[in-house]
């Protein structure tokens, strides 16, 4: 089996797949076969080390990546490595959250906030506060807040570390946010990974428990962790504490490639592992098997300038390649005209069809020019990506419902939902409840659920009020009798009107 898994590999390869006994680090360059190595690594450890699948956890940055790695392992070694866990960090955070969050005050049934309904709190918070949205912008302050979070430094942190009036007004928005998302028994996206953290930290018996299971931990683009994954990460290997021998650390990644500081990523955290790891191996892979040579010499000489890199060089057995063209453009228009004329050259030379051409650009917002620039001169094209499916209107509005359901202190699910499909619920009754909310300590749905007590409430809006409350309640009645999900969401559909919504 060693044999079979070691097969097609470089000497390089091979040396990252097999070592042992210390934390290693694996600087791969691009196209140098690092998820190879890492499957196969993966692997190995199963098939010839007696490593137990549920000893494993082996995080990557997007769904998709670790989907696929757990299939190619599961190619290798069979089925029995479904046990591993092998997820994104906010994924593995959110399986050991909705375990052990009880520990920290939240129920197993809280709500995860993504960035739109964070942006839609603060906002809410922001209004409450009687803040200018044209002086005071919510989505810098809700940016603001995330890096804070990236750098564990919670409200109170924050207040430590004003330094100006504009710190003091986002320090008490965050203070207020953060109140309103504990009522409301939700976590925002960085909450999964700080909470975890503080989770580890303040107790020490549920780490315990992590680090006796997880005997090795693998993670894939490493030089793109912030602050707050570098600690969970320390926290789960451990560096002797809990009386449990810490755990096999194996990272890949490579500063080269390193694109997501404006995010919070740390390129320190690659760049000192042999620091932080002092019995450290490191390997390189230098190899691409992707490129060829023309393209990985102009990709060297422009990296070798950055500074405080591990240097290394790609080099490809792939032969040297058609040159590369550079055209310095006067702006984005001639850009777009260049482009055009390319692709009609190789179109009258009989080299390729314009569909046989892909354009690269950094940010959606650039296409336009390059579209605008097809329909002048009648060549067709498709633009890839777009909405996600999870991020469409309808689709986050039925998932709000089904939030609701599970989680009806979710303030920010609840106000999506209440007009949606319209009810005839206006923003003053809205405003009517959520001040009865405050002033007797209440959540905004127990609030709407005595809506008849509250003065000045137009019947309009009152009557409408009650038979959402009733709608809901019902609903409810559905996942406490631990129905089919499928039937539920059926049932929500249907009886909320959203349906009907859809089909008109």
């Amino acid at each position: 089996m060693s044999q079979r898994l070691l097969e097609g590999l470089n000497p390089q390869q091979q040396a990252a797949v097999v070592h042992s006994g210390s934390p290693l680090l694996v600087i791969a360059g691009a196209g140098s076969g690092k998820t190879r190595v890492l499957t196969r690594r993966i692997a190995y450890l199963l098939a010839e080390r007696n490593v137990a699948p549920y000893e494993i956890l082996a995080i990557t940055f997007t769904n998709k990546a670790a989907n696929e790695m757990k299939e190619r392992v599961i190619e290798l070694v069979g089925a029995r490595a479904k046990a591993m866990w092998v997820s994104t960090f906010h994924s593995a955070c959110v399986r050991i959250l909705r375990s052990d969050a009880s520990a920290l005050g939240y129920s197993n049934s809280f709500t995860i906030y993504d960035s739109s309904d964070s942006l839609r709190l603060v906002t809410l918070v922001m209004k409450d506060m009687n803040l200018d949205p044209k002086k005071y912008n919510a989505r810098a302050i809700a940016g603001l807040i995330s890096d804070a979070k990236n750098e564990l430094m919670g409200p109170a942190d924050y207040v430590q570390n004003v330094k100006n009036q504009f710190d003091e007004i986002v320090a008490e928005v965050f203070a207020h946010y953060q109140k309103r998302l504990v009522n409301a028994n939700a976590l925002d996206f960085d909450d999964l990974i700080g909470k975890t953290v503080e989770l580890f930290q303040r107790h020490p018996e549920v780490r315990a428990k992590y680090r006796s299971r997880f005997k090795h931990i693998l993670v894939d683009e490493y030089q793109d962790t912030n602050h707050a994954q570098y600690i969970l990460i320390r926290e789960l290997v451990g560096v002797g504490y809990d009386g449990i021998p810490s755990a096999e650390l194996c990272v890949v990644g490579d500063a080269d490639q390193s694109i997501y500081a404006f995010r919070g990523a740390n390129i320190r955290n690659i760049l000192q592992f042999e620091a932080d790891f002092t019995d450290a191996k490191t390997i390189l892979l230098e190899q691409n098997y992707r490129s060829t040579q023309n393209i990985l010499s102009a990709a060297n000489s422009v990296i070798s300038n950055n500074e405080g890199r591990k240097a290394k060089n790609l080099w490809s057995d792939s032969g040297t390649g058609d040159l590369l063209t550079g055209y310095v453009a006067e702006d984005e228009h001639d850009e777009a005209d260049y482009v055009i004329r390319e692709i009609k050259h190789l179109r009258d030379e009989g080299i390729s069809k314009p569909g046989d051409t892909a354009i690269f650009y950094r940010t959606n917002a650039q296409s336009r020019v390059f579209e605008e620039a097809f329909l002048r001169s009648s060549i067709p094209y498709k633009v890839v990506g777009g909405v996600r499916f999870y991020e469409r209107k309808e689709i986050k509005d039925f998932l709000a419902y089904l939030r609701v359901l599970v989680n009806p202190e979710d303030e920010i699910a609840m106000r999506r939902i209440i007009n949606t499909p319209k009810r005839g619920i206006g923003e003053r009754a809205l405003d009517l409840i959520d001040l009865h909310a405050q002033a007797r300590g209440m959540s905004f749905w127990q609030a709407l659920s005595v809506a008849k007590e509250i003065e000045g409430l137009p019947t309009r809006s009152l009557g409408s009020i009650i038979d959402f409350v009733n709608l809901i309640n019902n609903l409810m009645t559905l996942t406490d009798a631990g129905t089919l999900p499928s039937v539920i969401a059926q049932a929500v559909l249907e009886q909320s009107g959203l349906l009907a919504e859809f089909e008109r």
